[in-house]
């Protein structure tokens, strides 16, 4: 089965799991040969996006990290791709600094890292819990603020997180994505400010990305697969319950943005070719 037959068998499989549920320091670059077995190593870090938290029902860990049993884009990408997922460590919450306790145990031969984080740091979740109730009210415009604030001191720590896992993981071409609109331009205020506020923190992570200067690392942007798809479109690619406000799902990347926006990204950006 060519790789597009495989990427529309999963485009299908996720439309029934809908309906059933500063610069950076110089990186060594190995030389090292992979062994097939290694080649094929692949490993999920990051924060609830990576995590799969908009494509329920959850994997049964004794955690709280709310990781999609079988509709993550990790899942999704080794479905469609050489890799085989070793693991998924991403997890809802997480930050920057919570990046190198995900890669403890992982096999230094791992070949394929992909990641979201950021956001949290960025105070995302601050925002939204501010914002929802009254987008024009003050204390959204104190957290949008604060937002902001929080944006000029990333970009270290992103570096910091990226080198980690580089330097861990020696082998591995590092894919991080970008975090997409999650709602249809005009359709709320409160959507349009988190629109705004995901275009700042993108342009912090691509910026974070490029002062790494190793090509090992790459900066996918998935605003093309996710256009058009937003909450408010005919068919989102994102979860919300308008019954159950405070759903974990919520405003997370569905099946379909998982299938659909991420994987396609990673495969139309050539990531998820044998190297």
């Amino acid at each position: 089965m060519s790789f597009l037959s495989r990427l529309g068998a999963v485009s299908l499989l996720t439309v029934g799991l809908v309906g059933g549920i500063a610069a950076a320091p110089a990186l060594a670059q190995s030389t090292a040969t992979p062994t097939v077995a290694s080649a094929l190593g692949y490993v999920a870090l990051g924060d609830s996006f990576t995590a799969g938290q908009g494509a329920p029902p959850y994997v049964s860990d004794g955690t709280a990290c709310l990781r999609s049993k079988r509709a993550s884009y990790p899942a999704f990408a080794a479905l469609v791709s050489p890799y085989r997922l070793t693991s998924n460590r991403a997890c809802s919450g997480a930050s920057t600094a919570d990046v190198p306790a995900q890669l403890l145990g992982v096999s230094p031969a791992t070949a394929l890292v992909t990641l979201t984080v950021g956001g949290i740091d960025a105070g995302s979740n601050i925002v939204l819990a501010a914002c929802a109730p009254s987008p024009a009210s003050l204390v959204c415009l104190g957290a949008i603020d604060n937002s902001m604030a929080q944006l000029a001191l990333l970009p270290p720590k992103l570096v910091g997180a990226y080198t980690a896992v580089a330097s861990a993981l020696p082998q591995a071409r590092i894919a991080v994505l970008s975090y997409p609109r999650q709602f249809k331009p005009g359709f709320t205020p409160l959507g349009d400010v988190l629109n705004t506020a995901t275009d700042a923190l993108n342009t912090a992570i691509a910026g974070s990305v490029a002062a790494m200067a190793t090509p090992r690392i790459r900066f996918i942007d998935a605003s093309q697969e996710f256009a058009g798809h937003g909450i408010g479109s005919r068919v989102p690619y994102f979860a919300l319950d308008p019954l159950n406000p405070l759903a974990p799902a919520n405003f997370h990347p569905n099946a379909l943005g998982n299938s659909l926006g991420y994987t396609r990204a990673l495969a139309n950006d050539g990531v998820l070719r044998r190297p």
